[in-house]
């Protein structure tokens, strides 16, 4: 099978679903590993090895076609309560309200219970289902076929998802019309559902009705049990959350992704705008966030133009949004941490797993507690020996 790409390294997977999507046999199929990534998995006695799975794979070289921003702005919705509702500035809610007063549909990610995944969008009414961040690998099983329907139909469709998940779509697709409309989210690198699924159980020892990362600037997990339990902590306080932000949870591939770099596979690119310089000068509040916007093509100029009316946006330069986000111009290091989670994890369960990786970090944490509390006492004594 020299032309198929399910049996390479799981560091040139990201997990598209677009070769499963694609094979005309349907001899391929998603299967979770122990890390609860999904693969694909080839019945080869079906395969007749046409290689239409390698023609689709967003990490294949030849594949991969990026553009360079043109330009960029800081953006955030004018609707305060759609504003505060959303992570960051809002943008994705504005690029989605557009879309489907248009008549069209967007696909998104949404939390249903626990599962994280994309569904398709047809209503104002329903859009909140995409609103907030999710900090685990979304499952886009299926979706790719339902968005061609779409364009065949001549709806408007809006794609928001991760740089790999819109390269595997653009390749599914194979023609872009007009009609189709692809925003990436600036990628640090995803967590597995099961990971997340494991962390929740050992918080409340039960499932989970509701899940929420952050609400603006603010990074605060909060898990609500189906009993009425709610579990609230810091970022640095939870094990998930924390292996999540130091970069040692993520899918191999995330640590060579092609995408985390200047040059952008969508229409338009959105994030937070870290690094923004001189934002006291902006009108109005902004506290809660501003989001970034990269477009990389004529179309996501004109999708900006579009939905101008309904968001405060002030151009920047592309060197500024770069410089403030690591993830324009690299991949996540896969450092020593990251290592030995994937080797200690599912050999031990998640959190414990975590646990062992960060303990010099949590040692580390104490002693300068410890220092803290002391400095009152220590501070008279040191001044005494300086005299």
């Amino acid at each position: 099978m020299s032309s198929s790409v399910v049996n390479r390294k799981k560091k040139d997977c990201c997990g598209c679903n677009a070769c499963m999507e694609i094979c005309p046999r349907c001899c391929i199929t998603m299967i979770a590993d122990a890390k609860g990534f999904h693969y694909p998995k080839v019945d080869t006695t079906a395969c007749v090895d046409c290689g239409a799975c390698k023609k689709v794979c967003p990490f294949e070289e030849e594949n991969i076609k990026l553009n360079i921003p043109l330009t960029a702005y800081a953006a955030w919705n004018k609707d305060r309560e759609e504003y505060l509702a959303s992570s960051s500035g809002g943008a994705a809610h504005v690029f989605s309200s557009y879309i489907i007063r248009q008549g069209g549909v967007v696909y998104g990610c949404t939390s249903e219970g626990m599962h994280i995944r994309h569904i398709r969008v047809d209503s104002l009414s329903n859009l909140f289902k995409l609103q907030g961040s999710k900090y685990v690998q979304s499952d886009v099983r299926g979706l790719f076929s339902q968005v061609k329907a779409d364009l065949k139909s001549g709806k408007p469709v809006l794609f928001v998802g991760t740089p790999c998940q819109v390269a595997g779509l653009k390749n599914y697709i194979k023609w872009i019309p007009e009609h189709l409309y692809l925003v990436d989210l600036i990628c640090h690198g995803v967590p597995s559902q099961q990971m997340l699924n494991e962390h929740i159980h050992h918080i409340l020892k039960t499932s989970a009705e509701q899940l929420s990362f952050r609400k603006g600037q603010l990074f605060r997990i909060e898990i609500t049990s189906r009993c009425g339990t709610v579990y609230s902590s810091e970022p640095y306080g939870d094990t998930y959350f924390r292996a999540f932000l130091d970069g040692i949870s993520y899918r191999k591939s995330c640590y060579h992704c092609p995408f985390a770099r200047k040059e952008r596979v969508s229409d338009v690119t959105i994030g937070d705008f870290w690094g923004l310089q001189d934002a006291a000068s902006l009108p109005l509040e902004i506290s809660e966030g501003i989001s970034v916007l990269l477009p990389s093509s004529e179309k996501g100029k004109s999708l900006i133009a579009a939905a101008k009316s309904d968001m405060w946006i002030y151009e920047r330069s592309v060197e500024e949004a770069v410089e403030g986000n690591t993830q324009l111009y690299r991949p996540v290091h896969n450092g020593l941490s990251a290592r030995l989670l994937s080797m200690l994890y599912p050999y031990f369960p998640f959190d414990k797993a975590v646990r062992i990786v960060i303990v010099k970090d949590l040692i580390l944490e104490s002693l300068k507690n410890i220092l803290r509390s002391f400095k009152p006492v220590l501070m008279p004594i040191i001044n005494v020996i300086r005299r």
